[in-house]
């Protein structure tokens, strides 16, 4: 009997902590700076999240029309989805991981530059399909969970080709710049810009729930260039030569902000957290979402190291 009972306390406890695990599917323009990597890397940690994809994103900033290079890319030609999708296959292999679903997203943003209008066409990719195919196993009462480090075009294509999966997701995102003291928002940020309409339709989309982390919150977790090293340094793994060489390679210099890691340490330990329902932008439909106003930058980064000593004692 006792040994029943141990192991029906055992097989509960199982349950209990598969239960715990965060279901996520990331969508990131993970060749575009350095953040994007230690995000991702740190959703490989199967003991609190649960990988069901990984999506890339372009980030197709004007910039890459006026300079001849961005960061160690030659901006002619450039495919920038490409790049991220390079990057997502890279990591998922370093890890063992090629078997998590990583479709490609799409080339560009939504509608055109001068802004979108609906009727015009829906943009297509196999990002977009596989979200359209997770959602319409998903409910209103199991939500999937997606996280945007990027433009939320993606997301934004595959609320267009059916409006009616819009209820089924928890969407995550980086985005804008928010002034708690004031209520006032600024879309003159990076991942706002590279697609303001498909920022536009995810804000609009009243079915969608919709959690924001902006520039400023996120800005609060710094990585310093040697501290990081010495860490990756003590292990003798391919992750962590790609981790340690990709500050060179986007000259990060001395300090780098993690805003990409802020929102998925924030997603899986929301009690590093605070959080408040606010009005959407004024320009926007009227309704309430969710804004992170505050992070433990400290937690966070002490909970990213490790779970990296744990993700590479399992490699």
């Amino acid at each position: 009997m006792r040994f029943l009972t141990l192991n029906l306390l055992l097989i509960l406890l199982t349950v209990f902590c598969q239960a715990q695990k965060v279901q996520l599917i990331i969508d990131a323009d993970t060749g575009n700076e350095m953040d994007d990597l230690y995000a991702i890397t740190r959703a490989f940690n199967q003991q609190d999240v649960e990988l069901l994809g990984l999506i890339s994103a372009h980030f197709n900033n004007p910039q890459l029309v006026t300079d001849s290079m961005w960061h160690s890319y030659s901006t002619q030609n450039i495919n920038t989805v490409v790049l991220s999708q390079k990057e997502n296959v890279r990591l998922l292999k370093e890890t063992k991981r090629l078997h998590i679903p990583h479709p490609q997203g799409c080339e560009k943003m939504v509608g055109f530059a001068w802004g979108f209008n609906h009727g015009m066409p829906v943009p297509q990719s196999d990002g977009i399909d596989f979200i359209l195919a997770e959602a319409g196993k998903a409910s209103p009462e199991n939500k999937i969970n997606i996280a945007c480090l990027g433009p939320v075009t993606n997301v934004a294509g595959a609320i267009l080709a059916k409006p009616e999966i819009a209820k089924n997701i928890r969407l995550y995102i980086l985005s804008m710049r928010y002034d708690p003291a004031t209520g006032i928002w600024n879309k003159n940020e990076f991942n706002a810009r590279n697609d303001l309409n498909a920022l536009d339709i995810v804000l609009d989309c009243t079915d969608l729930e919709l959690h924001v982390i902006s520039a400023q919150v996120s800005g609060q977790l710094v990585f310093n260039r040697k501290e990081t090293q010495e860490q990756l340094a003590k292990y003798n793994h391919k992750i962590s030569e790609n981790l340690s060489s990709r500050w060179d390679f986007v000259n990060a210099g001395e300090r780098w902000i993690m805003w990409d890691l802020a929102l998925i340490e924030s997603i899986i330990h929301p009690e590093f957290t605070k959080t408040e329902m606010v009005a959407a932008p004024p320009e926007n439909v009227a309704r309430k979402i969710k804004v992170y106003t505050n992070i433990d930058e400290k937690k966070m980064e002490a909970d990213f190291w490790e779970s990296y000593k744990n993700l590479l004692n399992e490699l």
